[in-house]
């Protein structure tokens, strides 16, 4: 009867430790997706492609504007949140939990593992945020340039980002308006084509960042206007400005270079993606705020289990 007995103890701690790893597998491939879909609309938004780049398209087309940081949210929600409320334990499983003789239960050791990789996938998404916007720190001022460089010119094929001043023809009928709302705040910018005097007109290397207004007439082409100052980045155009420039019919080269004239819009997209991303880890946050109440719930019923026996 004792050897009965022993043998069906062990078979029984065995499958508990199968069913055991079973969850944590589940739990970590829900987990992953998660993160998965966190880090993918990030580079989405980032690279201005796939569904976020079409439902900001769509709220162009709406609202005139977009809202970089509601779209990053409502995205990872829709993908994400699904697979969390899959992984959280559910009322009538740790209602049936027991507690084994070797140690806490299963289901309670999978909730607190579950709930510490929250914890930890919230922490990093915090500090990329936090690294982000150190990185914006990193880019160069605008100050007077040490060199001008000519649209068309045989040194303007690939010239290096940094301080500069851009001379050619810039195209105010071909002006682009970008607007981004940020919750609490909304920025916008403007930008032309600066070709080379001659050019065929359908090929765009260098844009150039307007001021908020200007006097020039918007019919017309500043041939030989004054070099204009800034710093010169490489493919640094918002997605959205490179689609619009596409859609009406013009080549856009790669890579092309843009000459930003104000130090805040330079650093927007780093602010943008630095706050998604603290929103990210914000949301994550909450889950794991979820998964804590959830864990404290287990090991009440477990207690009372306890007593009882």
């Amino acid at each position: 009867m004792d050897d009965n007995q022993t043998i069906a103890d062990i078979e029984k701690t065995e499958r508990k430790r199968k069913r055991h790893a079973r969850r944590l597998l589940k739990l970590r491939l829900l987990a992953a997706w998660v993160a998965l879909v966190a880090l993918y609309f990030l580079w989405e938004a980032w690279a201005y492609r796939g569904l976020y780049a079409m439902f900001a398209e769509w709220q162009f087309y709406m609202f005139g504007r977009y809202l970089p940081i509601i779209s990053y949210t409502l995205l990872v929600a829709l993908f994400g949140l699904p697979a969390l409320l899959l992984a959280l334990p559910r009322r009538s499983r740790y209602k049936r939990a027991r507690v084994s003789a070797n140690g806490p239960d299963f289901v309670l050791g999978a909730a607190m593992q579950f709930r510490h990789f929250l914890l930890a996938f919230a922490g990093g998404l915090g500090i990329a945020s936090l690294v982000t916007l150190l990185f914006s720190l990193t880019l160069p001022s605008i100050h007077p340039p040490e060199r001008t460089i000519t649209v068309g010119a045989a040194d303007s094929v690939a010239p290096q980002p940094g301080p500069a001043a851009l001379k050619g023809d810039i195209l105010y009928t071909r002006t682009s308006a970008f607007s981004q709302d940020m919750l609490l705040t909304r920025r916008g910018a403007r930008f032309a084509p600066v070709m080379a005097p001659g050019g065929d007109g359908q090929s765009i290397r260098y844009f150039v960042e307007l001021p908020p207004t200007h006097d020039a007439d918007p019919a017309a082409v500043a041939e030989n206007a004054p070099p204009q100052s800034g710093v010169l980045m490489r493919n640094a155009l918002p997605g959205s400005i490179v689609k619009l420039y596409g859609y009406a019919g013009y080549r856009v080269e790669h890579p092309y270079y843009v000459l930003y004239t104000s130090d805040r819009t330079l650093r927007w997209s780093y602010y943008v993606t630095a706050a998604q991303l603290a929103l990210a880890a914000l949301i994550v946050l909450a889950a794991a705020a979820w998964q804590h109440r959830r864990v404290r719930q287990v090991r009440t019923t477990l207690e009372a289990r306890t007593v009882a026996a």
